[in-house]
């Protein structure tokens, strides 16, 4: 039992030294606003959230992965515990706390969302989840409904009334959202709703916001539009939420299938327009995933430092024992640096949602595109290790479920997967870097072509250690450039054309080495720059640059060393398939 705000140093001091509220409060609050009572009563409110969440939510977490989804006489339902973690929250007005004053709710910044998230995710992942489908809808309702969508909706959100959910994923689909099939039609003096809906998580709430296909002779992204539908019309389905599937992670938040046909459903903002909306879901989701990696982090840490500290073995407690010290303190680095990448995306976050200033916003937006994929791997791959550390320490008991770490481990696995596969955050951070490069070649001889990370400057040690991963991740892409070159001639680095797959190729089988180098990168540039302010984090931001230093060496090392066969057998398993259609 514990306040999961108080109770955690790094949350504490992240919060009173790190957070620039210099630039969030005026942004959220206006010029004028008393900026020491906003943090004041922000604080509290984490405070208050961080007691409920430390102690009855976490409390309840085992019995709720226990009864995962309560299936009875083609019923979908959470169960009990997850029901009153829901309630509470709602009682305590933490339901949606984002949504608009106006609106009935709290108007906190992401800043403050980002923290309460991440203790809901160190308590219970799947309440998390559930929780978000709250906020996340009602956002998209904010940013592009009509007012009276607005005035219908938002205040059912924030009082925990009605819950809803984001459909978009499709079975034959999946991370290739231009070959959706569901259509919306205009009938009558309403849109209706035909096809199926795959993985959807909290698909059994209220209402749905759907993405589909609004202009039946588009193709690709084209074309789509959000429809908001109901899920029961004058006491009739609207809808059919066909079921929850079984799983081993998350277990007591409901993922459905759901199916529609002549579903009534109204647009959400304008008809064909639908991707570029569904992208600001999407962009929210990862970090949003980045964040619940760092809950469930902080929780496998906590549990394995705990045992270690009370096991004790030849003598002495585990922790004492060297190896068992270099894991702990790598896991609280993981922790740490997550922490401080998330914070400094939230902040980013915070200044496209709330400045006036277009300048501001073309900076923080481009700054947030660099980041956002990179807090999703990050906080899915680097979590997934941190559990798989924690059980490690726990020796025979980690895989005892009443020790609580394997549920840990179970529910990182998921991070990699939804709101995008971490290989897909990778395709997405490298073509991006990509097209930087193509419009500054020059920047592979200068720091990179990131100007984020260009500008970064440390003293020291950590100065040292940053500076030799930047050589070695600008020398990896210097060479993936130069053999392009070779390849395709010296045109394309003059923009004489568009590159291909194919053109792209070897950087695409190294998409997760450059990515990972480009996450520690970060990671240790935003710890770097906090020693600034809390001077007492350099053992922190230290540990942090040299590893970093070694993954940038060993993965500039395996892009040196070729493709291992990779291209050679792709092209044999394509001869294959082009037999295959010859013999058809």
């Amino acid at each position: 039992m514990s306040n999961y705000f108080l109770g955690n140093a790094d949350v504490v001091g992240t919060f009173d030294r790190l957070v620039p509220w210099e630039r969030i409060v005026p942004l959220v609050e206006g010029t004028g606003a008393d900026a020491v009572a906003t943090i004041g009563a922000w604080r509290e409110l984490l405070a208050v959230a961080g007691k409920y969440i430390g102690t009855e939510i976490a409390s309840r977490a085992a019995l709720v992965d226990e009864l995962g989804v309560i299936r009875d006489g083609g019923r979908i339902e959470m169960s009990e515990p997850m029901q009153q973690n829901l309630k509470g929250l709602a009682a305590l007005g933490l339901a949606a706390p984002a949504v608009p004053r106006e609106y009935g709710g709290g108007g906190l910044p992401f800043t403050v969302n980002a923290t309460l998230f991440e203790m809901l995710s160190r308590a219970c992942p799947a309440t998390q989840v559930q929780h978000a489908f709250y906020s996340a809808p009602a956002a998209l309702i904010h940013r592009y409904g009509s007012e009276e969508q607005r005035r219908r909706y938002l205040p059912r959100l924030a009082r925990g009334e009605i819950l809803g959910a984001v459909a978009m994923t499709e079975p034959q689909a999946g991370s290739d959202v231009g070959a959706l099939t569901t259509s919306a039609t205009v009938e009558g003096d309403h849109w209706c709703l035909r096809g199926r809906k795959q993985f959807i998580s909290a698909g059994n709430g209220d209402f749905v916001i759907v993405l589909a296909r609004s202009d039946p002779a588009s193709r690709g992204n084209q074309g789509l539009g959000l429809f908001i539908a109901d899920r029961r019309i004058e006491g009739r389905e609207n809808y059919i939420v066909e079921r929850a599937e079984h799983k081993f992670t998350i277990r007591g938040s409901p993922t459905c299938a759901l199916s529609f046909d002549a579903t009534r459903a109204e647009a959400l903002g304008t008809p064909g327009e639908g991707w570029q909306m569904i992208l600001t879901f999407m962009n929210a989701s990862r970090l949003g995933v980045g964040i619940q990696g760092l809950g469930i982090a902080q929780s496998a840490y906590e549990d394995a430092l705990g045992y270690a500290t009370r096991r004790v073995q030849m003598g002495k407690p585990i922790r004492e024992h060297p190896l068992v010290a270099e894991m702990l303190l790598d896991m609280e680095t993981t922790v740490a640096g997550l922490r401080a990448l998330v914070t400094t995306a939230a902040v980013l976050q915070d200044e496209v949602l709330f400045s006036d200033d277009p300048d501001v916003v073309r900076r923080a937006s481009r700054d947030l595109r660099e980041i956002t994929p990179l807090v999703k791997w990050y906080g899915a791959e680097e979590v997934i290790r941190v559990c798989r550390q924690a059980l490690q320490i726990f020796g025979g008991y980690g895989v005892i479920t009443e020790y609580g770490v394997e549920r840990h481990l179970r529910d990182s696995l998921i991070l990699p997967i939804y709101e995008g596969t971490s290989q897909i955050q990778a395709l997405m951070a490298v073509k991006d870097l990509m097209k930087v490069v193509l419009r500054r070649p020059l920047s592979l001889v200068g720091a990179g072509p990131s100007a984020t990370l260009a500008r970064a400057a440390f003293d020291g040690g950590i100065g040292r250690d940053f500076r030799a991963a930047r050589r070695a991740f600008i020398g990896a892409l210097r060479g993936l450039v130069i053999g392009l070159a070779r390849r395709r001639g010296l045109g394309l680095l003059r923009g004489g054309r568009d590159l291909s797959d194919d053109d792209l190729a070897p950087f695409l089988l190294h998409a997760e080495r450059i990515t990972e180098t480009l996450a520690h990168l970060h990671v240790a540039r935003v710890l770097g720059e906090q020693v600034r302010r809390a001077p007492e984090r350099e053992a922190l931001a230290a540990r942090a640059a040299r590893r970093l230093r070694l993954i940038a060496e060993r993965n500039a090392r395996a892009i040196a060393a070729g493709d291992g066969g990779v291209f050679e057998r792709i092209a044999a398993w394509h001869g294959e398939r082009a037999d295959r259609r010859g013999e058809e």
